[in-house]
């Protein structure tokens, strides 16, 4: 069985490269500081985290895939179901302006901090399930780390592969088992108010995450959902060597900025994929609602992009582009804005970074091909936002 033990240096590639992958979703990367906060104590504790080949999966091995719901909210909403409970000095302050709003019965239960566990619990008695074998992304980003480290604490190792192709998405029907007709049910959810819920049944994946997306807005934005897996399954539907590719960008950042290489350059040679565009941010627009996060930004050209104007639209992750006003790179295919001098893949949940004047690169690759075939571009394609635009392949776009 193919199994490596990750260090911790391995796990902070993984936050970078991730990034730089990501589309401008996935969560906002975090601070060295916090996530040595986060990972010093496993390594403390003698604890491994590891990764492993799919391939080396049982067919009928059980693995978890947590999924995380959410983004902005509108104003009225807002102040209607407040923010998200965040566990910590404010908690009891959150919870009475909820009671105060909706007063609360005599069997009502406060939330615990691990309001997560109870999901699992419920997920293994409806499903038969004891002991899992994996934990599976379902989506590549900076936080993927986070699951090697459930891992670590549980013995049980991450999967080297995700559910949407080395990138992140911003809806539950863009995962590769929709486009090989495989369900999950029944799935839990769980919000931070305590609420635990079952969907036995679903039309579809989008309907699935129309559901799912309806409680995170009556939730302050976000909740967890839960679902698994047969390992047969992930071997059939999920992109491999995604969490390895990541660390190896990561890898490829670091070594740049170290020597004075252009990071931008790395990433697009680990990746195989393109530059197409750089410059400097104009402007940055940016609005909550349904759950989502919704925008449009700028970039100026500069070097062979001199006079050019780049402005792309996101749905929690960059999906369209436009060149000069005429269509560009869009959806299926990822891009990610990049800082020019370190490497950073700009997240379009931390809108502070998107600050006028900043160097940036715009890096896009090759969407994996499965999301090419009849079916996964009949689900994921930029009609589906709304914008009457045909998909074509970076690669023809490269061409001009």
């Amino acid at each position: 069985m193919t199994t490596k033990i990750l260090t911790k240096e391995e796990l902070w590639c993984s936050v970078m490269g991730g990034a730089a992958l990501a589309t401008g979703g996935g969560g906002a990367a975090p601070s060295y500081e916090m996530f040595c906060q986060a990972v010093d104590p496993v390594f403390n504790a003698g604890l491994k985290p590891k990764l492993m080949d799919v391939k080396d999966l049982p067919d009928d091995s059980d693995v978890l895939v947590p999924i995380g719901i959410g983004g902005g909210i509108l104003r009225e909403e807002r102040e209607r179901y407040g923010p998200p409970i965040r566990f910590g000095p404010y908690m009891d302050i959150a919870f009475k302006e909820m009671e105060r709003v909706f007063p609360l019965s005599k069997w009502s239960e406060k939330p615990t901090a691990d309001w997560r566990a109870a999901a699992l619990k419920r997920l293994k008695e409806l499903k038969g399930e004891d002991k899992y074998s994996a934990y599976f992304a379902g989506e590549l980003g900076p936080g993927v780390y986070r699951q090697a480290l459930e891992g670590a604490r549980e013995e049980i190792p991450l999967l080297d592969a995700d559910g949407t192709g080395a990138r992140a998405v911003p809806e539950l029907s863009f995962i590769c088992f929709n486009v090989k007709h495989i369900a999950a049910t029944p799935v839990v959810i769980t919000t931070s108010w305590g609420d635990l819920l079952v969907c036995e049944k679903y039309l579809s994946w989008q309907r699935l995450e129309d559901l799912t997306r309806a409680i995170a807005i009556a939730s302050g934005g976000s909740n967890s959902t839960l679902m698994s897996f047969k390992g047969k399954d992930l071997k059939e539907a999920s992109i491999q060597g995604t969490i390895s590719l990541a660390i190896n960008v990561g890898k490829a950042i670091q070594a740049a900025v170290k020597s004075g290489d252009s990071p931008v350059d790395k990433i697009v040679e680990v990746t195989k994929g393109y530059k197409i565009f750089e410059g400097e941010v104009v402007a940055y627009t940016s609005e909550g609602k349904w759950a989502f996060n919704w925008g449009n930004a700028w970039i100026k050209g500069a070097g062979d992009f001199e006079g050019k104007l780049f402005r792309f639209w996101f749905k929690n992750e960059n999906q369209i582009s436009w060149l000069d006003g005429e269509p560009y790179v869009t959806c299926p295919d990822p891009f990610t804005i990049i800082d020019a001098k370190t490497g950073e893949g700009l997240s379009n949940f931390r809108a502070e970074a998107w600050t006028p004047g900043r160097k940036v690169a715009v890096v896009g690759v090759k969407a994996a091909d499965i999301w090419r075939t009849k079916r996964g571009l009949s689900i994921y394609n930029p009609r589906h936002f709304g914008f009457d635009i045909k998909y074509k392949p970076i690669e023809k776009m490269m061409e001009k």
